[in-house]
């Protein structure tokens, strides 16, 4: 059974964005946008001349990017030590079958 949509209204840099979601996703709509916001306040402690809000938004996307790349090369580690255990297990099973 699926849920009805839900429409939202997150807070992201100080601007309300509407969208219309999976009413099960809430929480994770707004886990990001806190953490969003939460990313882009540490980088403008920083204060860079010159920069405005989007140039701390590009940090805080790339920043959120290099997280995700290596949480993804972690998972690709864990899911190929996954096979290769599963293929030892296989090995032991035939050996011990004999």
């Amino acid at each position: 059974m699926s849920e009805r949509p839900l429409n939202i209204k997150l807070d992201i840099a100080g601007n309300p964005y509407e969208m219309t979601i999976d009413a099960r996703n809430e929480e994770v709509y707004r886990l990001a946008a806190r953490e969003i916001n939460n990313r882009l306040s540490i980088a403008q402690r920083s204060r860079v001349d010159g920069f405005g809000v989007q140039d701390y938004l590009a940090i805080v996307a790339v920043d959120l990017m290099i997280s995700n790349i290596r949480l993804e090369r972690k998972n690709d580690v864990e899911e190929g030590d996954l096979k290769t255990l599963s293929e030892l297990a296989e090995r032991l099973s035939r050996h011990l079958e004999k």
